[in-house]
């Protein structure tokens, strides 16, 4: 035996060489006497039990008993004794083992406490609020005797915290499974349980002769097989109906009547676990159809805040924890030297986005056919602004230096698509690429230049803008002339600021054109404070930052959304279909416009104007779904802004 310090190890030790749980105090008091005598040059901290060790014990036993290891008995009348809870407990659990070798002997009584006993070792609690604790985290102990509380007049059963839950639901069911063998109880359920289930008598045959013949399996049927949980019910139903009618019980009656609660209660645990885990498998369902959908890039933010269908949020039909499971496991799930499903990339060194492999290339093309316009637009305003001031900049003559201010704007414009341009991921997704009409992101090892990868020319934004210029411009010494004047003007007022991207400056303008556009239609309210219009208006304005990206706009991603579900080839049809969309969507909004309230207007309650409208049939020919959604509703919210006075 191994030397201790340890009261009580030493009171279970001595507990069990006594073979009892009540020990006498003095005779203990002398075992430990000796005890330090022997062993107190291994453990210099037994040298307090040398002397009287009945102060020294006395006060140990004081501390145990605090935390109800121990209890100490007739301590008034003289002789005082010990009572070494967790030797009590192991009595109890060595019945649960002689119980696993004979299912007849019954479970444990609340009324087989000897009289001797403390009232105040036995824990009472509810069969059900114990198990479904047990069940969830089961961590067996010595320390806890309890007296599971059933129902009605079924008597207590005491169950100490040393053994396994799943022992006791275990032996539950090997008590039944020993009834139903009888061949009086046999046919006898199975009669009521095909009889109540009319047209499933097989199903119900092979569960119930599964159960009888093959204990060993019952209970990895009972945690895992989801359909047969109405089957156990009626079973234990049946069972405890006739059970109730007997006025008196016998021991094994009692047995049966505390298995099938114990058998209910437990069914009751995993059928509620299944439904979770339903749950929980359709909302990563959901997020994974979401995450197939536009913009297609999503941050931490995003998927934490996504929503179904009903619109409840995912996040809470699983947890946190899961979710980073979840999405773990989709970035380590690769074949061979293929990329993993989910990839991660960053716009900053602080923003981070998931995106779908799958999803990729869709948004590289989508978002360079977003860019090429805007940079087009944006570089052909402003050089036409620096050639009516008689100034050439270097990107207007060199190849070189337009690639670089390319390279500026777009990572102004489409800060995404520069960062997924530069992630170390896209060379093998570009490569895996096998979709039909598929371009070439590189070329011997290096990206293609932008003005390529854009279909962005040079001399034709330059020839652009010189065309929009007076044509005084055109005769050379009257535009020598007047560039003489305003280059002396220019250099004696320049100064040395870093001036915006040319997106930058054409963005702004967009911005502040919008925003002054909203100020006269609320200026025309103004007399009115409670204008239901106005108030409209500015929650239009909320929905659209929350809805559109920081560096985009409103009229920017109408027009990408639109090239998205708008597939039509012919100008003529393609114009066409736009307008007969745009007209179903006004038609509908002013239909709910009587009833919308501008507290409600949120980009919830937008999503779900837009969902009632995508799914009319008048909208069900078109391929592109997500996308035309995101359409609609970024169009309620352009002509909420727009609402006349």
């Amino acid at each position: 035996m191994e030397t201790t310090s340890n009261i009580l190890t030493l009171l279970k030790q001595y507990s069990a060489k006594q073979r009892s749980a009540v020990i006498d105090f003095g005779e203990f008091a002398d075992f430990l006497r000796h005890y330090a005598q022997h062993h107190v040059n291994e453990k210099a901290e037994l040298a307090s039990y040398l002397g009287s060790t009945d102060d020294a014990l006395e006060e140990e036993l004081q501390h145990i008993s605090a935390a109800h290891q121990v209890v100490l008995m007739n301590r008034d009348q003289g002789k005082q004794s010990i009572f070494v809870v967790s030797s009590f407990i192991e009595r109890y659990a060595e019945t649960y083992k002689d119980i696993d070798m004979n299912v007849s002997i019954p479970f444990p009584n609340i009324n087989d406490i000897p009289k001797n006993v403390p009232n105040d070792i036995v824990t009472k609690v509810q069969c059900s609020d114990l198990l479904y604790k047990l069940l969830d985290r089961d961590e067996p102990n010595d320390k806890t005797l309890y007296s599971l509380m059933f129902n009605k007049n079924i008597p207590a059963l005491l169950f100490p915290s040393s053994v396994s839950v799943n022992l006791l639901i275990k032996l539950a069911l090997k008590k039944l499974q020993d009834m139903l063998r009888k061949e009086e109880y046999h046919d006898y359920f199975l009669k009521k349980l095909t009889i109540s289930n009319p047209g499933k008598e097989i199903s119900i045959k092979n569960f119930f002769n599964l159960f009888v013949a093959r204990p060993e399996d019952s209970m990895d049927a009972l945690r895992t097989n989801g359909e047969n949980f109405y089957n156990w019910s009626q079973l234990c139903y049946f069972i405890k109906q006739d059970y109730n009618k007997l006025k008196d019980f016998t021991s094994e009656d009692i047995n049966i009547l505390q298995s099938i609660s114990i058998v209910e209660i437990t069914a009751s645990f995993y059928k509620s676990k299944t439904a979770e885990r339903v749950q929980r498998d359709n909302a990563f369902k959901e997020l994974d159809t979401q995450m197939e959908n536009p913009p297609y890039y999503f941050s931490t933010h995003d998927i934490e805040n996504m929503k179904d269908s009903h619109g409840k949020p995912l996040l809470g039909q699983y947890t946190k924890e899961e979710l980073n499971d979840h999405l773990s496991s989709m970035r380590a799930q690769s074949m061979g030297n293929s990329l993993p499903q989910l990839l991660v990339f960053k716009v900053n060194e602080t923003d981070g986005y998931f995106i779908l492999k799958s999803k990729v290339m869709q948004l590289v093309i989508r978002l360079c056919n977003d860019a090429r316009s805007v940079i087009r637009e944006s570089l052909n305003q402003v050089w036409f602004k620096s050639l009516l001031a008689f100034d050439t900049l270097p990107e207007m003559k060199d190849n070189i230096a337009f690639e670089q201010c390319l390279a500026r704007e777009l990572q102004t414009a489409e800060p995404v698509l520069y960062a997924l341009l530069h992630a170390s991921f896209l060379p093998v997704v570009a490569f895996e690429d096998s979709t039909p009409g598929r371009i070439v992101l590189y070329r011997n090892g290096a990206l293609i230049p932008y003005s390529e990868l854009l279909l962005v020319s040079r001399g034709e934004i330059y020839s652009d803008a010189k065309i929009k210029l007076p044509f005084w411009y055109s005769l050379p010494l009257v535009s020598w002339l007047i560039s003489l004047i305003k280059n002396r003007k220019k250099n004696k007022y320049r100064k040395s600021v870093d001036p915006d991207t040319a997106t930058e400056q054409v963005m702004q303008q967009e911005k502040a054109d919008a925003e002054e556009k909203l100020q006269k239609l609320n200026a025309a309210d103004a007399s009115n404070p409670r204008s239901r219009k106005k108030a409209l208006r500015n929650s239009a304005t909320v929905a659209e930052s929350k809805l559109v990206p920081a560096n985009s706009t409103l009229d920017r991603e109408l027009e990408a959304y639109l090239q998205d579900w708008n597939d039509r080839l012919e100008s003529n049809v393609y114009d066409n279909l736009t307008q007969d969309v745009n007209n179903l969507i006004r038609d509908y909004l002013r239909k709910v416009l009587r009833s919308l309230r501008a507290d409600t207007l949120s980009p919830e309650r937008i999503s779900s104007l837009a969902q009632s409208l995508e799914e009319s049939p008048s909208l069900y020919k078109i391929k592109n779904h997500p996308a035309l959604r995101r359409y609609i509703e970024l169009y309620i919210i352009k002509l909420l802004k727009n609402i006349p006075s």
